[in-house]
């Protein structure tokens, strides 16, 4: 039950995070779990309507990895305009995420949060020392194309919205 709780605290966070990152996907998300729960419905899926009521996240899959190395690699099953979102937990020496091929490395302490498209970019971490978990949450793209999801653009720094400064007064 408190794996559960924490699992759920855990999707509302990186979806929280998807939606200022990448708004358009944010939307995708949650429009492939309507749809997948109306698939569901229909079908009299009752197990599978039952998870998806408690699924706390606009992510369809979570991959869970517990002290484990992770080889250089990327996740072609993921759509390349698609952000995969990774956190860490746990005690262990400070560890580097490498994203080889746009030559970036990221100090990856415990509580970290990185978010790349991780069909596109090749990455890895090795961890020498200690107890830690990975969460990794992404979106399949045969999931998206099983309930007609219309694909995303790729999200732009530029569609970043700014509110407009408060002035200030004297008073």
């Amino acid at each position: 039950m408190i794996l559960r709780k924490k699992k759920k605290r855990s999707g509302i966070l990186v979806s929280a995070a998807l939606r200022v990152m990448h708004p358009d996907l944010y939307r995708a998300g949650i429009k492939t779990q309507v749809q997948l729960g109306e698939w569901a419905t229909q079908y009299q899926l009752e197990d599978m309507c039952h998870h998806l009521k408690h699924w706390a996240s606009v992510f369809n899959v979570v991959s869970v990895i517990c002290n484990r190395r992770s080889p250089p690699h990327r996740d072609p099953k993921c759509r390349p305009e698609a952000f995969d979102i990774m956190t860490t937990a746990g005690v262990y020496h400070p560890v580097i995420m490498d994203f080889m091929n746009l030559g970036i490395k990221f100090l990856y302490d415990s509580g970290s949060m990185l978010a790349s498209s991780c069909c596109l970019v090749r990455h890895h971490m090795h961890v020498q020392q200690g107890s830690w978990i990975v969460t990794a949450w992404y979106m399949r793209d045969s999931i998206h194309n099983f309930v007609g999801t219309p694909r995303t653009d790729y999200a732009k720094y530029g569609n970043v919205q700014r509110s407009d400064p408060v002035e200030k007064k004297d008073v």
